[in-house]
């Protein structure tokens, strides 16, 4: 069975970049849910922005039709 240090070195030899996991890995089980759960909470920041900003333009449609002639 390989040592866990040929993984790495076959993942740098195809150009992988494996700091970040090795970075993610030298950190507790809880530092790693934190910067997991702050990710989570600004795609969801995210996606709620745009869904704002998409019913802004479709109210700013439909107001538009209104007015037309």
């Amino acid at each position: 069975m390989s040592q866990p240090s040929d993984h790495y070195e076959h993942a740098e030899c195809a150009c992988l970049d494996v700091s970040l996991i090795r970075e993610s890995l030298s950190y507790t089980y809880e530092q790693r849910a934190l910067q997991h759960q702050a990710a989570l909470d600004l795609v969801l920041e995210i996606e709620r922005a745009w869904q704002q900003w998409r019913r802004d333009r479709l109210n700013d449609a439909a107001l538009g039709a209104e007015e037309s002639p």
